[in-house]
């Protein structure tokens, strides 16, 4: 119905012994036509993702741009903590050696690769 807050739901999960308590806000694909402006507002102030569903099933999720934002910005930093974490482990195992820039640079100056 117009001005309801879309259909909220709650549901736990346990993760190292700790219950955390997640609510879903979910609309459906009509109010989100009817709702779009009060619904962008909603998510501004909320601060969570909103599901949008189609026939019963989670079709989209909407987040507030800084959200996004912040997600994105923490799945470079994890990418860039994995890919060190990787490379840590090669130089390790000995699958991958490492050179000081200096050493790097004097090598590709000799075979002309560098301009001195």
């Amino acid at each position: 119905m117009p001005g309801d807050s879309p259909f909220a739901c709650t549901f736990s999960c346990t993760v190292s012994g700790t219950i955390t308590f997640v609510a879903l806000q979910m609309v459906t694909v009509a109010d989100l036509r009817g709702r779009m402006a009060e619904l962008l507002e909603q998510l501004q102030r909320a601060r969570g993702p909103l599901y949008v569903t189609q026939r019963g099933q989670a079709r989209a999720v909407l987040l507030a741009v800084e959200e996004y934002d912040a997600l994105l910005d923490q799945l470079e930093y994890l990418d860039d903590s994995l890919e060190a974490l990787r490379a840590k482990e090669r130089r390790e195992s000995g699958r991958e050696r490492t050179e000081p820039l200096e050493t790097v640079m004097r090598h590709l100056r000799t075979r002309g690769r560098v301009s001195r």
